[in-house]
């Protein structure tokens, strides 16, 4: 259902010919003359999510409306403005208050409804982080005392935790299956090449899976979306990997501190292009850049809502060479050249823990 829209205008004509046009497109319109009657609306009315409203208006203008509104309403609403000429100086201040844009009169209807649009898709994705929020402390503080207990004892607890991990990413991810088994065994593979001791091996084998545990906090709409992500739908997407990092980094036991690092660093980039911090070289943790690489090579293996799955021979091929979407400079060059050497080791790792 389309989001209400509150428009509030002194011009009876405006007020007339917006609502009417909004109303044709599918939304729910209410109207109000002044800033008293909005806040009123406001107030009794919480499906109410977008206000447009005219800065000049006698007694309280938009900009009164807009600061008594943030302060009294405990809901997400987003702001658009109308302004006549000469009204720049109070638009931009608008904007500075939190309004989404403004719009000159005499208003552009086809403008307005692509910024009611925006405002609209503004306030889902408010409403999912919130609620995303609300319900990731508790479920937050679950897991990390469960985790706790199981790592307590790192040799019974292995297959425990594997579980644990397996059950909170499939339900918010059905499509993971295996791969945070497999992104364990690639890890331990690569560190063994890298001459670590066993102990080390082991701790980023259990640590690895850990990578993605921030998606419990990404809203559904955006985490299982079939096609391209928006560029707001990106902003909540990467922050899967700042609230992993929170949720791995309240234990002090060491596999947990090196899970927390990978969960933070995983997307990070040998040439500085990633995310969430842009680190660039040895900048990244080794265990980090570990991972990246294992989780790209699983990740070209799998089906995924936005692709299919990909052979061995295709995705050695994308990962050696480059397609421009992954390309080699992405990688550490030391463990791009054991991947190189070892890319069958990592096929058998991937038909023996196939989904």
């Amino acid at each position: 259902m389309p989001t209400k829209v509150l428009i509030v205008d002194d011009e009876d004509a405006i007020r007339e010919e917006l609502v009417e046009y909004l109303g044709h497109k599918g939304y729910d319109c209410v109207d109000a003359s002044g800033a008293g009657p909005a806040l009123e609306a406001l107030h009794g009315d919480r499906d109410i999510a977008v206000v447009l409203t005219d800065l000049a208006m006698p007694g309280r203008g938009g900009l009164e409306l807009m600061t008594t509104a943030q302060s009294e309403i405990g809901r997400e609403l987003e702001f658009i403005v109308l302004t006549g000429h000469g009204g720049k100086d109070e638009a931009i201040g608008a904007l500075r208050l939190g309004a989404q844009d403004f719009l000159e009169k005499p208003v552009d209807l086809k403008h307005l409804l692509h910024v009611v649009q925006r405002g609209e898709r503004m306030i889902h994705l408010r409403r999912a982080e919130r609620l995303s929020r609300q319900s990731l402390e508790a479920e937050v503080e679950a897991k990390t005392a469960e985790l706790r207990s199981l790592y307590a004892n790192l040799e019974t607890a292995y297959e425990e935790a594997l579980d644990l991990l397996a059950d909170a990413a499939e339900y918010k991810d059905p499509e993971t299956g295996n791969h945070i088994k497999r992104i364990g065994a690639y890890s331990r593979l690569i560190a063994a090449e890298l001459g670590w001791p066993a102990e080390r091996q082991t701790m980023i084998e259990l640590a690895a899976p850990m990578h993605d545990v921030g998606k419990i906090g990404t809203p559904d709409a955006v985490l299982l979306k079939p096609g391209k992500l928006d560029a707001d739908e990106v902003v909540v997407m990467k922050q899967h990997a700042e609230i992993g990092h929170s949720i791995l980094s309240r234990s002090d036991h060491p596999v947990m501190r090196c899970a927390a690092s990978i969960a933070w660093s995983h997307h990070e980039r040998w040439d500085g292009g990633g995310y969430p911090r842009g680190l660039k070289g040895d900048e990244i943790p080794v265990e980090a850049r570990i991972v990246a690489l294992a989780d790209v090579y699983d990740a070209l293996r799998s089906e995924r809502p936005y692709k299919p799955a990909f052979d061995h021979e295709k995705t050695l091929r994308i990962m050696l060479d480059g397609d421009g979407r992954t390309m080699p400079e992405h990688f550490d060059p030391a463990l791009h050249k054991i991947f190189r050497a070892n890319s069958g080791a990592f096929a058998q790792v991937f038909d023996r823990l196939a989904d």
